[in-house]
């Protein structure tokens, strides 16, 4: 069970364990004084008052699924441009690892895994390039993409509908990442271009010594899935969200998420203090420190909270069936 179902299951342990450590967080935006109150002090009017400029293409049907693309591509994407990107060592990849192991599972599986180890091949050539050129980069994080997603849903949901079906036309490798939807493409690039700067000064910060993870996993992670986060830079840990409506109820449900990252970094190896949202259409980076979340200061509180919620985790495990501890992200 990931760290999000726990989040979205009311009678979840972890969910109450996390929710009861800051109980004005759980407030904020909800109905009455209280909750208008915590809205204002944690900086939600200011935010739910955000517009997209970069609302996804009107030409878009599937936006649903348009979003949640474009913003797995568009991490993938960033990351590009971040210190150390391996390919190799990518959720991406291990999707398409994933796959390999039974490619039975899926019509014509043998076909999909061919042409997309071979865009994924593609893709590495793409990077180890002196001056990659910029829709290329767009084309291999879509594509990463696609893989990351058989790896956390699994190969089956995730290519019986249609992306299977766009894979399986697809002749080769040059003809699938060529044939990716341009308002996708475009969609992810301009979303870069608008955190362009704040990626040069994370780039400049990391230069002059600030420690940088991407996709960092935490001591903790096993017992909710195999929960990881998106990139850390410094005390700060960012998650990114392409949402293009920002509404109370989401806030706190994404504030939850990342305080559950925190508590889940049992061994404070990363050091996060602050935690903040990467807003690609609005475009904004909101941050919030640890103390704020707890409203009390977090290298008091912490120690204690990671301790008792590591017993929490540990009497989970050990309830599990052992095939159940593998994380199923």
């Amino acid at each position: 069970m990931t760290l999000t179902s726990h989040l979205s299951d009311k009678q979840s342990p972890v969910r109450q364990f996390i929710h009861a450590c800051a109980p004005e967080l759980a407030l904020a935006g909800t109905a009455g004084r209280r909750g208008k109150a915590m809205a204002e002090f944690f900086g939600f009017d200011e935010l739910t008052s955000l517009e997209a400029q970069v609302p996804i293409p009107e030409a878009v049907k599937d936006r649903k699924s348009h979003a949640i693309v474009a913003g797995m591509a568009l991490d993938y994407r960033l990351r590009m441009e971040l210190p150390g990107f391996d390919l190799v060592n990518t959720a991406g990849q291990k999707g398409l690892d994933i796959l390999a192991r039974d490619t039975s599972i899926v019509h014509r599986g043998k076909h999909i895994h061919g042409v997309l180890e071979m865009a994924l091949g593609f893709s590495y050539r793409i990077l180890n390039e002196k001056n990659p050129d910029r829709m290329s980069l767009v084309r291999a994080s879509v594509v990463l993409s696609w893989c990351e997603s058989i790896m956390r849903v699994g190969p089956g949901p995730v290519l019986s509908g249609n992306l299977g079906r766009q894979i399986k036309r697809a002749k080769n490798a040059v003809d699938l990442m060529f044939g990716i939807d341009e308002s996708l493409l475009f969609d992810i690039e301009r979303m870069r271009d608008c955190v362009s700067p704040l990626i040069d000064q994370w780039n400049q910060e990391i230069a002059d010594g600030e420690p940088y993870v991407p996709n960092p996993r935490f001591l903790g992670s096993i017992a909710v899935g195999g929960a990881d986060a998106d990139w850390a830079v410094g005390d700060l840990l960012v998650d990114l969200k392409s949402t293009e409506k920002i509404t109370n109820p989401w806030l706190r449900e994404t504030l939850f998420q990342l305080l559950g990252y925190t508590l889940l970094d049992l061994d404070d190896s990363l050091g996060i203090r602050r935690v903040g949202v990467l807003l690609p259409r609005q475009p904004f980076l909101a941050v919030w420190s640890v103390d704020e979340l707890l409203n009390q200061d977090a290298e008091d509180a912490l120690p204690q909270l990671r301790a008792e919620f590591a017993g929490l985790l540990v009497d989970m495990l050990k309830r599990q069936p052992a095939g159940r501890l593998v994380p199923s992200e």
